[in-house]
């Protein structure tokens, strides 16, 4: 038996609610997970349109070189979609939260209709790659819906490569059972769909999970980008995470494995 097992079942929403103010790290348990996703096809983040044709992916200077800069809200934006469809919640939606479902209060929202928010127990960091940002612009074709009625479109990407490794640091605020094995279930699928733009058709990726720990562990993703060796420096996070960590429940290598593929494997793993 594994320390989630001894968390609660799953918080009602009007458990939640009844928070007095912003769900608070210092004053609530806290579970880190931290996996490293790998693009098994090329990706576009774009964080801003380029000018003319051009769409360039989202850079960032970040231990010491240019790397590939991911949005954290691109990857939260994924996973909000794949839950809303696997626990079928027709009323709610990601342009409008309903905020009266198990998905909103893991990842919160705000409804404008009747003026209620719950703020996300999900604290993502933005994902910066591993390998340096390399500009390779690549000429592209758009072709019309309907050949009879518009001519091709050249337009030029800049893309990350498949291959590209992204440090993935995640902070669970008063998790539950069903946090985690929601979480984790709708990472496999969304690894599977692709993130970015026209995801339909790229931005594949899958993740390795390196360990989730019991508390607040404090991982730096500058140390890892600039470490001369990153497994090294990964295994040592796990072995001995610093910060308020109950080192005895960390879950890593087969126990880990055992875990994720359970919970991954149908989502009757972690619906109550």
């Amino acid at each position: 038996m594994t320390f989630i097992q001894s968390l609660p079942k799953q918080w009602t929403i009007k458990q939640l609610m009844d928070t007095p103010g912003r769900i608070n790290m210092l004053n609530e348990r806290v579970v880190t997970l931290v996996g490293m996703k790998r693009l098994e096809s090329e990706a576009l983040f774009v964080s801003s349109e380029g000018g003319g044709t051009l769409r360039e992916t989202a850079k960032v200077h970040f231990a010491g070189q240019e790397r590939y800069w991911w949005l954290a809200r691109k990857v939260a934006g994924v996973m909000r979609r794949v839950l809303l469809s696997e626990l079928q919640l027709q009323k709610c939606t990601v342009d409008k939260p309903c905020i009266d479902c198990a998905v909103c209060g893991l990842l919160g929202g705000l409804n404008t209709d009747n003026n209620t928010a719950l703020f996300s127990r999900v604290k993502l960091q933005d994902l910066i790659s591993v390998e340096p940002y390399e500009y390779d612009e690549k000429f592209r074709i758009r072709q019309p819906d309907d050949p009879n009625k518009g001519n091709p479109v050249p337009f030029q990407e800049v893309i990350v490569p498949p291959g590209t490794r992204f440090p993935f640091i995640i902070r669970l605020i008063k998790p539950s059972q069903f946090d985690i094995g929601a979480f984790l279930y709708a990472n496999a699928l969304a690894d599977g769909l692709g993130y970015g733009n026209y995801s339909k058709l790229r931005g594949n990726a899958t993740t390795q999970w390196i360990a989730i720990f019991d508390g607040f562990a404090h991982i730096s993703a500058y140390e890892l980008l600039a470490s001369d060796d990153l497994n090294s420096a990964l295994q040592a996070i796990a072995d001995n995470p610093a910060g308020p960590v109950n080192v005895k429940n960390t879950l890593h290598s087969d126990e880990l494995n055992t875990y994720i593929h359970d919970v991954t494997s149908s989502k009757e793993k972690w619906v109550s």
